[in-house]
């Protein structure tokens, strides 16, 4: 693989996962709910100015309550229209409200609110509105005196006339409450804005933390031996392939210890059944050993005969023992999961067969082969496992087979895999034999191991096993050469 491929994955594998994308889409959701609070909070904003604020009905009554203000603070201090002391006095007290008082005589008294003097703005716009409200009416007054004199000021809900300590002056009154409610819908707005974005960041964190947890518990669960209770996947992201693998994991685990207790009970019963197997010949080896060691014979005849005896008897271990040796070299071996070796099934098969026909027919059993296997037909095997195949089968051949009757042997291709056939009819004596099946595990096992199957049958006394391999095409050895070409070159 490339460099820049190399680096291209790592970069989508690092950055484009399933939960970033996720966090990116939740962050962009966030993002519109909270611009969505925000318009809508600006919304409530101005519909509260307007209806309680900004509204005729609200100016007014707001204003009214300044000039009712104004006229107890006159009566009560007697300020004179002239007074600018008592006049920004009064002011002071009074929140967001703008003061003009004129005369044609003099000129203009003006002040504004300056509550909040960090607000360099609103001071500004104060500044601003009553310089505007002052040469408004000064232009405004000066023209109706030129033209019909100070009697047609009229009077609105800011320009008022009142009664000073010396004498009646023009006022002009503004109230602007709704500053104070912006100031502070704008600090809750902000405020609201940036919990729904972190409540949504949150809500969506909790619920990753849920499933994490949860997989944390269940995976305290299998460390405690709890292995009967399926992982939970949830939905197909990292987490829910971390689920995945552990639950494989734990599937592994439990495969691995049926296996194991099955393995356990089988070399249980193996052994037990072997313990008793070993000891009655050895027992007998025992008896006649002492009856030859005690001269307890009568004559030289029966001795041989007791010689004879224990002679068969230590076969007879011995065959128990290399029955005993196969098993546990097939059964315990480290290495037998290793790779298959590709063979034509043509040409190692009658081999190997015509090796052990030749040394049955050295021992006087006939045998009758048909081998119809062309050259060229693969399959993948274990060399030295067929070979302990095949003398595992010949070797009870040459016990338990009824010399009187030909074994037959058959090699086939059947639905596309190699069978091989051995049949022979089963001896008086081999019935009376109690077998404790050693060898045909052995067998069994060997043909699994190849990807194959072991069958035995037993009617009318003839005894029939089946050696079943697949067949491997060149496309299927061509997908295993590339599999395990890219498995060393990852390695």
């Amino acid at each position: 693989m490339s460099k820049g491929k190399k680096f291209k994955n790592y970069i989508v594998e690092r950055y484009f996962s399933v939960l970033n994308v996720k966090l990116v889409l939740v962050v962009l959701m966030a993002g519109f709910f909270a611009v969505i609070t925000l318009l809508g909070m600006v919304k409530f904003e101005e519909y509260v100015a307007n209806k309680a604020y900004l509204s005729d009905s609200a100016k007014k009554k707001i204003v009214d309550e300044r000039y009712n203000n104004l006229e107890k603070y006159i009566k009560k201090h007697s300020v004179k229209g002239t007074d600018s002391r008592k006049l920004q006095n009064w002011l002071k007290s009074k929140h967001y409200t703008q003061l003009l008082v004129w005369d044609n005589m003099r000129d203009v008294f003006s002040g504004g609110w300056v509550v909040d003097m960090e607000d360099s703005k609103d001071v500004q716009d104060v500044g601003y509105s009553v310089q505007e409200s002052k040469q408004e009416i000064i232009d405004n007054q000066k023209n109706s005196s030129k033209r019909i004199g100070a009697k047609e000021f009229k009077e609105d809900v800011f320009n008022r006339y009142v009664n000073f300590h010396d004498g009646k002056y023009y006022v002009y009154i503004n109230v602007n409450k709704e500053k104070y409610w912006y100031k502070i819908m704008d600090v809750v707005a902000i405020i609201t804005t940036a919990l729904v974005f972190i409540l949504i960041i949150m809500v969506y964190n909790s619920m990753v933390l849920k499933r994490v947890r949860k997989l944390s518990g269940e995976v305290c669960r299998i460390s405690e031996g709890e292995l009967d209770g399926e992982i939970s996947k949830g939905k197909h992201d990292e987490i829910g392939a971390l689920a995945e693998s552990i639950d494989n994991m734990r599937n592994s685990i439990v495969d691995n210890m049926s296996s194991e207790k099955a393995a356990w009970a089988a070399n249980t019963a193996l052994i037990t059944a072997m313990s008793h197997d070993i000891r009655t010949p050895l027992t007998s080896l025992i008896g006649y050993l002492d009856i030859i060691d005690g001269k307890k014979y009568n004559s030289e005849e029966e001795m041989l005969r007791y010689i004879k005896s224990s002679r068969e008897k230590a076969i007879q271990l011995k065959d128990l023992s290399d029955k005993l040796f196969r098993y546990f070299l097939v059964f315990g071996n480290p290495n037998q999961n290793k790779p298959l070796e590709r063979t034509d099934s043509g040409i190692l098969f009658p081999q190997l067969l015509m090796e052990h026909i030749s040394e049955a027919m050295s021992k006087d059993v006939k045998t009758d082969m048909e081998f119809d296997i062309p050259e060229g037909v693969m399959v993948n095997v274990d060399i030295s496992l067929v070979r302990r195949l095949f003398d595992n089968l010949f070797s009870n051949i040459l016990k338990y087979a009824d010399k009187s009757f030909p074994v037959e042997v058959r090699g086939e291709i059947w639905d596309n895999k190699v069978r091989i056939t051995l049949k022979n009819h089963i001896s008086d004596e081999a019935k009376k034999v109690e077998s404790t099946k050693i060898g045909l595990k052995t067998c069994r096992k060997i043909c699994q191991d190849m990807h194959g199957f072991f069958l035995v049958s037993d009617k009318n006394k003839i005894y029939t096993t089946e050696i079943i391999l697949p067949i491997v095409s060149d496309e299927e050895e061509r997908n295993v050469d590339k599999g395990y070409s890219e498995d060393k070159r990852n390695s």
